[in-house]
């Protein structure tokens, strides 16, 4: 399951947003929001252009896309996974508009459909060169072989079920981005990422203490009907990791800036 490891193959224009110079601030007065390499010498204008930057005007504060970018760049869900939106330590300035936290999240979740799928296909490869080394003879002298899971089979199920929650709370923000104001879809988010936890509390897969830790109370739970298998399991740590982890993703775009 992808975690929130994955900050190694964050995007570099990240970095950048941390050194936003607020003193500098002031109406009509802008700051790249370009990476350090914009400091380097042979920096080329080219590259400086092409990177986006925050603007306060009359004390608002807005983001600013390149020159000749569409309009419509945010609904490029591909390219938002691989843009500085999506990065695991994107940090929001003090001031940044509702719409863009929005954003943030957004961008964020394709993100993370991305590396589910990248990580199935990964996982496909290695099933199929394994099994082309299979020998049937081998099957034959150990027949309990041929009723256990693979631990790949395993593997691609927890992928498999993540990707599928991922895609699911995708369509789930769109959808309450709809229905409600730049400024209430991510709190109206949290409480429905907070309703899908509880419901995740109650398969007979979830620890005993799940809801406990991670909604501070205790849920009623039914006796199992269905029998737990590795497989089950896996696909249940696949949700719950999604789920979790976007979450998480909520409260850091929705988190006023750290006093310094």
């Amino acid at each position: 399951m992808t975690g929130d490891g994955d900050e190694q193959n964050k995007p570099e224009d990240a970095a950048g947003w941390d050194s936003f110079d607020w003193e500098t601030v002031s109406d009509g007065t802008t700051h790249s929001g370009q990476s350090e390499a914009g400091d380097m010498p042979d920096a080329g204008e080219d590259e400086t252009a092409s990177v986006g930057e925050w603007v306060s005007q009359g004390g608002v504060l807005h983001w600013e896309e390149p020159e000749g970018t569409p309009d419509d760049i945010a609904s490029d869900l591909r390219r938002e996974a691989q843009s500085q939106w999506a990065a695991e330590t994107l940090t929001l300035p003090l001031g940044a508009p509702d719409a863009l936290r929005v954003r943030g999240v957004r961008a964020w979740l394709a993100r993370k459909r991305m590396l589910e799928n990248e990580a199935m296909g990964m996982l496909l490869l290695e099933r199929r060169q394994q099994s082309l080394h299979e020998d049937d003879v081998v099957v034959q002298r150990h027949p309990q072989a041929a009723s256990e899971t693979h631990p790949l089979d395993i593997a691609m199920a927890e992928h498999q079920a993540a990707l599928a929650e991922y895609e699911s709370l995708l369509a789930a923000l769109d959808e309450v981005g709809m229905h409600n104001g730049p400024g209430r879809v991510l709190v109206e988010y949290h409480f429905l990422l907070g309703d899908r936890i509880a419901m995740l509390a109650t398969a007979p897969e979830a620890p005993d203490d799940f809801a406990e830790t991670q909604l501070f109370t205790t849920i009623e739970r039914s006796q199992a009907s269905a029998l737990v298998t590795p497989v089950s399991r896996a696909e249940w740590d696949g949700r719950a990791g999604a789920v979790l982890q976007t979450r998480r993703r909520v409260e850091r775009m929705t988190a006023p800036e750290e006093e310094e």
